[in-house]
């Protein structure tokens, strides 16, 4: 894990201790990963909250090389544990025009059931 994507996830845990204030397996998780990783402990330390809405993520897959994404995060106001995550790809960038390549190879591996009908392949 890239240590910018890692130290985000800690201070996304620092903002979810403060929203559950009386979950009593993230302190333990937390002070888990602070006492078995350095990097947490400092990350934790520096008191970063996170609350992002839109951010870059980078995926790199032995197959594809490097993806890039743009991922929106909408949380609503009276259901705020439930998220709809929406990846986006930059118009005509090596992503998107790799997408429809990585959707065929997976449209092949996967059989294809009729709706109203069971699969009776075993």
């Amino acid at each position: 894990m890239l240590p910018e994507v890692a130290a985000a996830a800690v201070a996304t845990l620092r903002r979810e201790s403060g929203r559950r204030p009386h979950d009593r397996a993230l302190p333990a998780l937390v002070d888990e990963l602070r006492t078995t990783d350095a990097d947490v402990a400092r990350w934790w330390e520096d008191h970063t909250v996170r609350d992002y809405t839109s951010v870059a993520k980078r995926i790199q897959r032995p197959t594809a090389g490097a993806l890039s994404f743009d991922i929106e995060i909408v949380v609503s106001p009276h259901e705020p544990d439930q998220m709809l995550i929406v990846y986006t790809a930059e118009p005509d960038s090596p992503t998107a025009r790799l997408l429809p390549l990585l959707a065929s190879w997976d449209a092949d591996a996967v059989p294809s059931v009729e709706p109203g009908t069971s699969d009776t392949t075993s």
